[in-house]
């Protein structure tokens, strides 16, 4: 992921299992930023389910957490939670800040 100190960032993501849409019915998502250096939190992205039975997600940042944010790298990661609170990471990868 990337994205400008002072922008606003969001992207929709699909998550599937093998060539089906996993149903995130009844499941909670949370997204967060974690420091490369030493995996302390940074941030969280506001996640919303856009679709439960098509596996739907939107992360977001607003303009005022991007402007915090220092350029450079940092670790994220999108995490499932399913009902009886088994948690799962779904997707992770580095997210590039640039002024």
């Amino acid at each position: 992921l990337k994205t400008r100190q002072g922008d606003e960032f969001s992207a929709t993501v699909t998550l599937s299992q093998g060539t089906a849409a996993f149903s995130l019915t009844g499941y909670t998502v949370t997204a967060g930023i974690t420091s490369l250096v030493d995996g302390t939190s940074v941030d969280d992205f506001t996640c919303s389910v856009v679709s439960a039975t098509a596996g739907t997600v939107s992360i977001s940042l607003q303009e005022n957490e991007t402007s915090a944010l220092a350029s450079g790298s940092y670790a994220w990661s999108l995490r499932w939670i399913a009902p009886g609170a088994v948690t799962r990471t779904a997707l992770s990868g580095v997210l590039e800040v640039t002024r």
